[in-house]
């Protein structure tokens, strides 16, 4: 999926991380089931999580894109912080839907907001054991 207002490279990486996203919520849908059935709460929580995820990292791809357009360190830095706020109300509203609306799991909606780090984390470890098996 090509996203038209942003670069190559956060193209890339959102479609790199996507796939691996939407895996982790069926594992985490599937390990739910025999304690929550089918019941709606956690889709619904893993679809919150997951739209919150999506604009962080959107949000953080196109903040970083323009903040090296600015002409002064000072203007980049209030700009990359001024989209951290919204980036921060982004995943703070979607914790607080989650906790307020019962028929939402709070923590399906607070997992996917770490999937970007595990994922990244996950591929660097992999990379690693397998550039020293070759060694």
């Amino acid at each position: 999926m090509k996203i038209p207002f942003l670069s190559r490279m956060v193209n890339e990486q959102f479609n790199f991380i996507m796939p691996k996203a939407l895996f982790a919520d069926l594992l985490v849908f599937v390990a739910a089931l025999p304690f929550y059935g089918l019941r709606p709460e956690v889709p619904l929580g893993l679809l919150l999580g997951t739209a919150a995820m999506t604009a962080n990292f959107l949000l953080l791809g196109y903040s970083a894109e323009r903040a090296v357009e600015k002409t002064t360190q000072k203007s980049a830095q209030r700009y990359m912080f001024s989209f951290y706020l919204i980036r921060l109300t982004v995943m703070g509203a979607a914790l607080v839907v989650g906790f307020n609306c019962d028929g939402i799991n709070p923590v399906a909606v607070f997992l996917p907001l770490l999937w970007p780090k595990t994922i990244y984390t996950a591929d660097a470890a992999i990379k690693h054991f397998k550039n020293r098996d070759r060694k």
